[in-house]
């Protein structure tokens, strides 16, 4: 029996020793300075990533306390970045404002009132999803912001030409 014990405390200093061996061959890596977790979620525009037009228009806006029709709005998105929109009300000079963020995958758009709340606050938010293929021919879909914007219309593309119509056709309400 005091063979038995013998071993054990050997074999538990090798278990100890031998890793300390390999380590110090292992070659040596230089350490990489840490990454913005931005540039990996919103890589920056470069010049193959044309940006993305989109005009809203039609519905109405929450200007103070009061729901008003609102003047089309037209604006340029890049991929990885945001945008105050300054939304005018279509009879007077009185705006409200909203952001936008496209991602950095480019098949998100993402909406938020401009609210005057504390940081930590959650606020609702409305986003559009859309495959590079379909924004490349122009989309047009409807457009609610909760708390900001409701009964819109929104159409993007990469290219002016390719926006839509935000008119309703003839027989399909509004």
């Amino acid at each position: 029996m005091p063979l038995e014990r013998r071993k054990l405390p050997v074999i538990g200093i090798l278990l100890i020793v031998c890793p300390l061996f390999l380590s110090a061959c292992q070659p040596e890596t230089e350490e990489r300075p840490p990454v913005a977790v931005s540039q990996i979620t919103s890589p920056p525009a470069t010049p193959e990533m044309p940006p993305l037009y989109c005009r809203i228009g039609r519905g109405t806006a929450l200007f103070g306390h009061r729901w008003d029709a609102f003047s089309d709005t037209l604006f340029t998105l890049n991929r990885g970045a945001s945008v105050n929109l300054k939304i005018s009300r279509a009879r007077d000079n009185e705006a409200m404002t909203i952001q936008a963020l496209f991602d950095g995958s480019g098949q998100k758009i993402i909406f938020c009132p401009f609210l005057d709340v504390p940081q930590h606050k959650p606020i609702a938010c409305a986003s559009i999803y859309a495959l590079e293929e379909d924004l490349r021919e122009g989309i047009k879909r409807t457009f609610d912001i909760p708390a900001a914007l409701r009964g819109g219309f929104i159409t993007c593309a990469y290219s002016r030409e390719k926006l839509r119509s935000l008119s309703v056709p003839p027989g399909r309400g509004q």
